[in-house]
C-alpha cells in the first residue's frame, strides 16, 4: 500500500468547506424597518423621479410618497425596489431629503444598488430592478414623505410585492 500525501492547499480547502459559513455583519448595523417602492425616472440632461412605496415599521405599514431627481441622464426607467432601513427610531424620522450617488445603465432590464441617507441619520440600503432605456450618473436627491393616516397593522413581508397598495 502507498501512503496518501495531502498538500496544504487541499487541507485548507477541505477545512473551508467543512467549516460553517459565517456571514459578515452589515456595516450599517441591524435594520429597523423595510421599504418597498416603485419609482419612475425620466431624464433629458436633468432628471426627475416620482413614485410611491410602503414602509414596514413596528408591526405596521405606512404609505410613502417619493419625489426628487438628479443630474446628467437621458431616457426613462421604472425601478422596483426593496430597501432595508437603518437607524429609524421614530416614524417621523423617515420624512426628509435623502442623498445618494447613483449610476444606471439600463437597456431592457437591469439591477441597481444604492445607499441613501437623510439629515435625521436614517439610512436606506436599496436594491432595485430596473426596466426601460436609461443612462444616468448623478447625485440623487429624493424626498420621502410618510402618510400616517394610511397606517395598516401589517407585518413586514418576506419579499416586496407589486403593485404597491
Amino acid at each position: 500500500m502507498r501512503p496518501v500525501l495531502l498538500s496544504a492547499p487541499v487541507l485548507l480547502a477541505a477545512g473551508l468547506l467543512a467549516a460553517p459559513s459565517a456571514q459578515a455583519a452589515d456595516a450599517l448595523g441591524q435594520p429597523t424597518a423595510s421599504l418597498c417602492f416603485r419609482l419612475h425616472d425620466a431624464a433629458l440632461a436633468g432628471g426627475y423621479s416620482w413614485g410611491k412605496g410602503r414602509l414596514y415599521f413596528g408591526g405596521h405599514s405606512y404609505p410613502v410618497k417619493i419625489t426628487g431627481g438628479g443630474a446628467v441622464g437621458i431616457g426613462y426607467s421604472t425601478l422596483r425596489g426593496e430597501g432595508k432601513v437603518y437607524n429609524l427610531a421614530r416614524l417621523s424620522d423617515i420624512n426628509g431629503t435623502y442623498w445618494s450617488v447613483r449610476a444606471e445603465g439600463t437597456i431592457g432590464r437591469g439591477r441597481n444598488v444604492t445607499v441613501l441617507d437623510n439629515n435625521h441619520g436614517v439610512d436606506i440600503k436599496a436594491s432595485m430592478r430596473t426596466s426601460g432605456a436609461h443612462l444616468a450618473a448623478a447625485v440623487m436627491r429624493l424626498t420621502l414623505k410618510v402618510n400616517p393616516g394610511g397606517e395598516r397593522a401589517e407585518a413586514m413581508p418576506a419579499a416586496c410585492s407589486f403593485p404597491i397598495r
